[in-house]
């Protein structure tokens, strides 16, 4: 799936790397691509230790020439989903977009889970404060409305 994203090649070297698979994963789920994960909240946003598990032994597989996941396609609707939601993913170095990516899937978290109260761009950032996230508002609003954009949030709603 990653591959539909263009999102290259999944090392998991450092942290960054495994990061920028969590983020890209929970938010192609909340675009309607359903893998099975279920996310929570930790130190960088949503997070799922199933999808690391998962992740690390497809790697194992990968490097021993054995992938159980060959030949897997996705259907066409969900391939029209992760289009939609590649306008929102971010290119440039690898720590750019894996704080973009973070930026991202917490404020949606937040949202989703209503943490907040709709989408004021204060008040997430002040929760975001207190789990020592330093995002500014002009970012936390760039981020709804990309999220608006791709339909991961409703205009003039709470979500």
């Amino acid at each position: 799936m990653l591959k539909e994203l263009e999102q290259g090649e999944n090392g998991l070297r450092d942290f960054s790397d495994r990061l920028i698979l969590q983020k890209t994963i929970y938010l192609a789920q909340e675009a309607g691509v359903n893998l099975g994960y279920y996310f929570s909240w930790y130190l960088k946003g949503p997070y799922c230790t199933a999808l690391t598990n998962d992740a690390f032994a497809i790697r194992e597989e990968v490097e021993s020439d054995f992938d159980s996941s060959e030949g897997w396609e996705l259907d066409s609707k969900s391939k029209q989903r992760l289009v939609k939601l590649k306008q929102i993913l971010p290119s440039g170095d690898k720590e750019s977009r894996a704080r973009t990516l973070e930026l991202l899937a917490s404020v949606h978290f937040l949202i989703d889970r209503g943490q907040v109260n709709g989408v004021d761009a204060s008040a997430i950032r002040d929760l975001l404060l207190k789990y020592k996230k330093s995002f500014s508002e002009p970012e936390i609003k760039d981020a709804i409305t990309n999220l608006r954009q791709v339909g991961l949030l409703k205009h003039g709603s709470q979500h």
